[in-house]
C-alpha cells in the first residue's frame, strides 16, 4: 500500500492546524444516539487519572490540499469529541481556556498571514453545525428536540448528554477534563493518498461506530469528479442519493441495489456488490457511472416504494387493486428469499401495470414451488435469471406470461403434509388461504401472531376430544392444514386444550379477529378427525387458487 501514513496522536494534536477533516458526501449523516454519547462521556470519566486513553482509529483519505483529510471511517467518534470540546468551551469561564478550546474547534482567520477561517471538521449540515458547535456559546442555546429533523437532532442530543454530565463538575474539574481529553486521549490515524487504499484499510480496521458500507463506496465512486465533473451537479446528485436512502430506509435501499445488480447482469453473483458493479456493469457498459446511474437507482427506488412500501402500484380504480395489496403484503413479509423482487420490479419497469397482477401471481407460484421443494440458492438464481432474460426479450407482457411454467401439484402435495405445522412455509399457506377466502372489498392487513391447533395436540385424558371415534388417528392429522388456524393474539397454553365448545366461545373467537377462513371454525358444532381430513384435502387444492 503506497503513501501510507499512520501514527498515534493525542486529540489536541488532531484538533490543530496540522489536521482539517471533511465528512465526504458518500458518508451517511451523523447517526450516534444518546447511548453512544453516554458511553463516550462515561469512558472518559472512568479513564481520568490514567496516563493515556485510546479512543479508537481514524481511517483517512489525504487530499491534495495541505493538511486536509476526508474521514473514511471514524466520523461518529471524532464529531462527538468536537461537540464535547465545544460543551467544555461554553461551560469553562476562564477566558484563556475558552480561547484555547475555541482554537481546537475553529481556525480563526488571520488576514495578515493569509490564513482563512476553517472548522476543524467540515460536516454536511454546515449551517446548523456552525450555530450549535462552531460558534462560541452555541451549545448554551436553548433548543427543543422537536425544532430539528434528523440528523440535526443528533447534535442537540449530544449536547444535552454532555451538558448533563459536565454540569455536575466545578470549574477546576472542567479544566482538568479538557486537559485530559486534549493531552491524554489518543487516536490512531491511518491515512493514504488514494480512496481505494483508504477503503482497504477500513475493511481491516473498523471503527466501533456506524460503519461504511459497500453501497457508500458505490455512492462515492458515482459522485466523484471523475464521474460527475460539475460540482453543482455532484452536490445535487449526492443530496438525491441521501434523500432516497432516508426515504426508503437503509436496509431496503441496500436491497434495491442488490436487485438492480441482478436485473442488469441477469446471472448469479460472482463477487461482492461493489466488484459486481465495477467489473460486470460499469466496465461492460451496461450502465454509465455518475448521474445516469443515480437516475436509474431512483427509478427502482420509486418502483420499490410503489410496489412494496405503499402497495399502490396497481391503481385504485383497477379491479385487482385490493387483491394486489393483500397478496404483496404476505409475499413481502413471509417470503424468505428476495430474488423474486428483482423480477417483479423489472416487469413493472418494462410493462407498467399491464398484466402486472397476473405476473405477480405466477411469480408467487414459482417461488412456492421452489420453497416446498427446498431448491438451493444456485438453482433459484438460475430460474430467476432466465425469467429476467425472458422479460428483457419479450415485447409484450402477454408474451412473458405465455412462457412461464410452474408445477402446482408440488404445492398442493406440500399443503397435504400431515406434519405441515413444522414446515417453514406453513404460516404463508395459512395467510394465503385467508386472502383467498376474503371478499377483498376493503384492505385488511393480516399480521397473525401465532398458529393454533383446533384439535389439541395433547388433549387431557378426561377431555371430550378423546371420545372421537377416530382418535387413534389423531396424531396423523393434528398438524395438518385442516386443523390449523391463525390467531391475531398470542396463544394461551392453558386454554388451548379446552373442549371444543368452550375453546371456540371463550378462546378462539376473541383471538381470530376478522380472519375469514379461520373464523369458519367458530361456525362448526363439532371438530373431529374426520372433518380435519376432509378440510385438509379441500384447503390443499384451494392453496393454489388465485384471489
Amino acid at each position: 500500500m503506497n503513501n501510507l501514513d499512520g501514527k498515534i496522536e493525542v486529540i489536541g494534536k488532531l484538533f490543530s492546524s496540522d489536521f482539517f477533516f471533511e465528512i465526504p458526501d458518500y458518508q451517511r449523516p451523523f447517526a450516534w444516539d444518546e447511548s453512544n454519547f453516554q458511553d463516550l462521556i462515561d469512558d472518559l470519566q472512568s479513564a481520568q487519572g490514567g496516563k493515556q486513553y485510546f479512543l479508537g482509529t481514524l481511517v483517512l483519505h489525504k487530499k491534495q490540499e495541505k493538511n486536509l483529510y476526508d474521514v473514511v471511517d471514524g466520523q461518529q467518534r471524532i464529531t462527538s469529541l468536537l461537540i464535547l470540546i465545544a460543551c467544555l468551551r461554553d461551560l469553562i469561564t476562564d477566558s484563556e481556556f475558552k480561547t484555547s478550546l475555541q482554537d481546537k474547534i475553529l481556525q480563526k482567520e488571520n488576514k495578515v498571514d493569509g490564513i482563512p477561517e476553517m472548522p476543524r471538521i467540515a460536516v454536511k449540515d454546515r449551517q446548523i453545525f456552525r450555530e450549535l458547535i462552531l460558534e462560541s456559546g452555541g451549545t448554551q442555546l436553548l433548543r427543543r428536540d422537536d425544532e430539528f429533523p434528523e440528523p440535526h437532532i443528533r447534535y442537540v442530543q449530544a449536547i444535552k448528554v454532555f451538558q448533563k454530565h459536565l454540569g455536575k463538575l466545578n470549574q477546576e474539574e472542567l479544566q482538568r477534563t479538557a486537559k485530559f481529553i486534549n493531552q491524554n486521549c489518543t487516536i490512531v490515524y491511518l491515512a493514504t493518498t488514494t480512496f481505494d487504499d483508504a477503503f482497504k484499510l477500513f475493511t481491516i480496521v473498523n471503527d466501533r461506530g456506524k460503519q461504511l458500507r459497500r453501497i457508500d463506496v458505490l455512492k462515492a465512486q458515482n459522485i466523484s469528479p471523475d464521474a460527475i465533473a460539475i460540482p453543482q451537479t455532484r452536490d445535487k446528485v449526492a443530496k438525491q442519493w441521501e434523500s432516497m436512502e432516508n426515504d426508503i430506509g437503509e436496509s431496503e435501499f441496500e436491497s434495491i441495489l442488490y436487485s438492480m445488480r441482478m436485473i442488469l447482469i441477469k446471472e448469479k453473483p460472482q463477487e461482492d456488490l461493489l466488484s459486481e458493479f465495477e467489473n460486470r456493469i460499469f466496465k461492460k457498459g451496461l450502465l454509465s457511472r455518475g448521474e445516469k446511474f443515480v437516475d436509474e437507482v431512483k427509478i427502482y427506488c420509486d418502483l420499490y416504494r410503489s410496489i412494496f412500501s405503499d402497495k399502490e402500484f396497481i391503481p385504485k380504480q383497477d379491479k385487482n387493486h385490493l387483491k394486489f395489496k393483500a397478496m404483496i403484503h404476505i409475499m413481502d413479509s413471509e417470503f424468505e428469499a428476495s430474488e423474486w423482487r428483482s423480477c417483479l420490479m423489472f416487469f413493472a419497469k418494462k410493462f407498467g401495470t399491464v398484466n402486472f397482477y397476473e405476473f405477480m401471481l405466477d411469480l408467487e407460484k414459482i417461488y412456492l414451488e421452489q420453497w416446498v421443494s427446498t431448491v438451493r440458492k444456485d438453482e433459484r438464481f438460475t430460474i430467476y435469471s432466465k425469467l429476467l432474460k425472458l422479460i428483457d426479450e419479450c415485447k409484450k407482457s402477454e408474451d412473458v406470461l405465455s412462457q412461464i411454467t410452474f408445477n402446482t401439484s408440488k404445492i398442493i402435495a406440500a399443503a397435504k403434509l400431515s406434519k405441515l405445522y413444522g414446515a417453514r412455509y406453513v404460516k404463508y399457506f395459512l395467510l394465503r388461504l385467508e386472502v383467498v377466502e376474503s371478499e377483498n372489498d376493503m384492505y385488511k392487513e393480516i399480521n397473525a401472531k401465532s398458529i393454533e391447533h383446533v384439535f389439541p395436540q395433547n388433549p387431557a385424558a378426561t377431555s371430550e376430544w378423546r371420545q372421537d371415534p377416530d382418535f387413534d388417528q389423531h396424531k396423523a392429522v393434528v398438524d395438518s392444514i385442516g386443523n390449523l388456524v391463525l390467531l391475531s393474539r398470542s396463544k394461551s397454553s392453558s386454554a388451548s386444550n379446552h373442549d371444543f365448545e368452550v375453546k371456540k366461545e371463550s378462546y378462539l373467537k376473541e383471538r381470530l379477529s376478522d380472519y375469514p377462513r379461520s373464523l369458519q371454525v367458530t361456525t362448526e358444532t363439532e371438530w373431529t378427525v374426520k372433518k380435519i381430513k376432509v378440510l385438509t384435502e379441500a384447503l390443499a387444492k384451494k392453496i393454489v387458487q388465485n384471489p
